[in-house]
């Protein structure tokens, strides 16, 4: 039986049941790819797929860009165990997230993606479906229920806005870094609107629970790793660092966020004028313990639900607002003139004697304008999130059958030459019509998304993004170093697009 086996693992039979394993792989391939968009399908790999089709870079643009320049703004391709699928122009972008919403609704159910949402419990990770549609209505409502005191929004984020002028007048007119001051002071903001007043940064889990967090958004190593490894299920199974440093940190996240829970449980009293997102979402788990008939409800309000909604509104809450805040101040410092149009327009619409507020919004266009420009051109999110096919559908009239991931290129509709005039410098008076108003329905600025997977706090956003920057300016010019060198606006990737750090003087407006 040896002898005879060893006739057959004949150097001649290994090549050739290796190339036929490439055929019969490539007719597969082509099968399963028909009528999709087009791809590199002749050097898909057995097990790895397209793999070895990416350019090297740090950006998705980056890593892309010959795929792109080959087969367009619309392609395919296979990466380990999933179908791919791009969309990098306008109208597929947006046939993608408005048009096709429902089709596009799903996420890949990526292995980092249940690690960080207990098996898919959260609103940003988890799968479309009743109990995902539940928690982000209650989510939105409690942000509209929030939002509807305007007195008690501008007084929590005056809070913050004060301490973070009296840190800036603290300065001296001296060198300094405003990013870890602009993240503590949003974080604020979104730790009192999700937990109520208790946890802050006076709190001792406060400090752990925000470092854990920046670590998770600003590891790009780790980011880029884990993009690769989900598309390999097997790699779940198998102990790559990049997996157990995302447990551990998610782990740790969650353990303080129970312990949370636990305290506002005990001291939850339903009667009581609820102030809190995790309130909101403790009164409804005791209606629904109430309600006869309502264990599906009651089961979707249990605790790995809860923590995971509430560990969205902070993480993605003030990571991306004061990123974009970093973004203002460093675009503000490279073009002092545009900063001294918003100033100007302060003064005439508030005058000196009393900060900007909600009520202004209307007759501030240039604010507005300046935070839209920041959100274009900085690019915050530079892809949405992978989306998953729920039903097999279609996308520029190619066939995308469901299982797909699919992913969407917003920084391709922010900086597309065809929409934008000189889209790639500064100018937030592109966003003013020849009337002075605000230009807010072009269609093509999506920098919270679009459709069922639209970001749920893109009003809570605004409103902080307006009061912080408007107020900001309002009271200080900001300007470069004392060496004179100019904040590096080249971005850096991780789970989002962020500066790096930088520093900058500030000065009191007289």
């Amino acid at each position: 039986m040896e002898l005879l086996l060893s006739e057959y693992l004949t150097f001649g039979n290994i090549i050739f049941s290796v190339v036929l394993l490439l055929i019969l792989n490539q007719l597969i391939e082509l099968y399963q790819f028909r009528s999709m968009p087009p791809g590199p399908r002749l050097t898909s790999l057995p097990l790895v797929g397209n793999l070895m089709s990416f350019d090297s870079g740090e950006s998705f643009s980056e890593v892309t860009a010959s795929m792109r320049g080959k087969y367009g703004t619309v392609y395919s391709m296979k990466v380990g165990s999933y179908k791919l699928v791009v969309a990098e122009d306008p109208a597929s972008v947006k046939e993608v997230l408005v048009k096709k919403s429902a089709d596009y609704a799903g996420r890949p159910p990526f292995h980092s993606y249940m690690i960080d949402s207990l098996g898919g419990k959260d609103i940003a990770l988890g799968n479309y479906g009743p109990a995902w549609r539940f928690h982000r209505k209650l989510f939105m409502t409690a942000i509209r229920q929030y939002l509807s005191d305007q007195k008690l929004v501008e007084d929590r984020i005056s809070e913050q806005v004060i301490r973070l002028m009296q840190y800036f007048e603290d300065q001296n007119g001296n060198d300094f870094d405003p990013g870890k001051i602009f993240m503590e002071s949003v974080a604020n903001v979104i730790g009192r609107i999700t937990f109520g007043k208790h946890f802050d940064s006076s709190h001792p889990d406060f400090e752990e629970l925000f470092q854990l967090n920046n670590q998770y958004f600003a590891d790009t190593e780790t980011s880029n790793q884990l993009f690769v490894l989900d598309f390999f299920p097997i790699t779940k199974y198998l102990p790559f660092r990049a997996y157990k440093s995302e447990q551990k940190i998610s782990d740790r996240m969650f353990e303080i966020l129970r312990q949370q829970l636990k305290i506002q449980e005990n001291e939850f009293d339903p009667k009581v004028n609820i102030g809190s997102l995790i309130g909101n979402l403790l009164k409804e788990r005791i209606a629904a313990a109430n309600e006869v008939g309502a264990e599906e409800r009651a089961s979707i309000l249990s605790d790995d639900y809860i923590i995971n909604t509430v560990g969205d509104m902070f993480s993605a809450g003030y990571e991306t607002t004061s990123t974009t805040l970093r973004w203002a101040i460093a675009y503000l410092v490279h073009h002092p003139e545009c900063q001294r149009d918003v100033q100007s327009q302060l003064d005439d619409v508030v005058g000196r004697y009393r900060m900007p507020d909600l009520d202004d919004r209307p007759n501030l266009p240039l604010v507005l304008a300046t935070i839209m420009e920041t959100l274009r051109l900085g690019n915050v999110a530079e892809t949405v999130l992978p989306h998953y096919t729920l039903s097999d559908t279609t996308l520029a009239g190619y066939r995308v059958p469901k299982d797909t991931v699919v992913m969407t290129n917003l920084m391709a509709v922010h900086l597309d030459p065809s929409l934008w005039e000189n889209p790639n410098s500064f100018d937030p008076r592109r966003h003013i019509d020849s009337d002075g108003q605000l230009i807010t329905n072009s269609g093509n600025f999506l920098p919270f998304s679009a459709g069922r997977r639209v970001c749920a706090g893109e009003a809570l956003a605004k409103v902080e993004l307006f009061l912080f920057l408007s107020r900001m300016l309002h009271r200080f010019i900001f300007l470069p170093s004392e060496d004179g060198n100019l904040p590096d606006l080249k971005g850096k990737y991780g789970l989002t697009r962020f500066l790096a750090a930088y520093k900058i003087r500030v000065v009191k407006r007289q």
